[in-house]
């Protein structure tokens, strides 16, 4: 069996090859998203026509994996001394920044356009986060949600996570759990493209990470891409951590104007989740930042 350790948002785990293997974590989450896709299933029966967007951004995700895939396995050159494993996450990796890349333009055009139109102020007043929705917030929001239930997928049949620490599956779990009553009730869109705000930097660790993968010429290089790494961390401060925090603060602010019910419980525990994972990739990038220092030192 092929393995290699790779750095997954900075994160070093061990990756055995691209076949799909029982284990406790791959079974308990695949269960999760099955009974996920019997929910939607049943919201769309029920007359719930827009999640057909969802759907349809789970078909476009698995088709740009496809299509990459027909690509890269022409191009011996980007991917030809690849391992499978190695293969197989560099590819999930390049879905990846497509979707980041595509939901950062949105978000943030969505939100200059609103800002401009209605003021700063008034457009993160409680009421307009909770009630309303921009426009093309609910369209943004169902592509995560299709691209997020395409990434579970792909991470589970291909084992592109750690059994014993399953990050970004869990991550994945907390962001479809939080999104689809959202589509559903077509309540708190807005409170959850402002948490979207983070794909911005998630170009960043994309962009580090098909580097590292592509190739051990790049990967030797990476310690010394000051730029890069000075560019991912103001946009992990500013676009995930800043965001993310200042959220939850208006969560609990905000927590009487919120009417009885589940939204408000799962939203404050969902941005709590994401807290506690941001802090633990915070904590990957600086044990990566660190371990390419000293490897350029020794160079040196």
């Amino acid at each position: 069996m092929e393995e290699a350790n790779e750095a997954v948002h900075g994160v070093v785990e061990v990756k055995p090859s691209n076949a799909w293997r029982p284990d406790a974590a791959g079974i308990f989450f695949s269960l999760l998203l099955a009974m996920w896709g019997v929910v939607v299933a049943v919201l769309l029966k029920n007359g719930n026509t827009r999640l057909w967007q969802v759907f349809a951004a789970f078909v476009f995700f698995e088709g740009v994996n496809r299509t990459l895939d027909l690509y890269l396995r022409r191009r011996s050159e980007i991917v030809g001394g690849l391992t499978p494993a190695v293969y197989a996450d560099f590819l999930n990796t390049s879905v990846s920044l497509v979707h980041s890349s595509i939901i950062s333009l949105l978000v943030v055009g969505l939100m200059v356009k609103e800002a401009k139109v209605s003021g700063l102020p008034h457009m993160l007043s409680h009421d307009v986060l909770y009630n309303w929705t921009w426009p093309g917030a609910y369209t943004a929001l169902a592509i995560s949600c299709g691209y997020f239930t395409y990434d579970q997928l792909d991470m589970i049949r291909k084992h592109l996570y750690s059994p014993k620490a399953p990050h970004l599956l869990v991550h994945h779990a907390v962001l479809l759990t939080c999104f689809t009553p959202a589509l559903q009730l077509d309540s708190c869109i807005n409170y959850l493209i402002l948490s979207l705000i983070c794909e911005v930097h998630s170009i960043f660790l994309h962009l580090r990470k098909v580097k590292k993968l592509s190739s051990p010429e790049n990967a030797r290089s990476a310690g010394g891409d000051t730029v890069t790494w000075v560019l991912n961390w103001i946009a992990f401060f500013s676009a995930r951590l800043f965001v993310h925090f200042w959220i939850t603060g208006k969560l609990l602010w905000d927590a009487s104007k919120f009417p009885r019910g589940f939204e408000w419980p799962l939203a404050l525990t969902g941005m709590v989740g994401l807290n506690v994972l941001n802090v633990l990739l915070g904590q990957g990038l600086y044990k990566a930042l660190m371990k390419e220092r000293a490897s350029s030192r020794r160079k040196d």
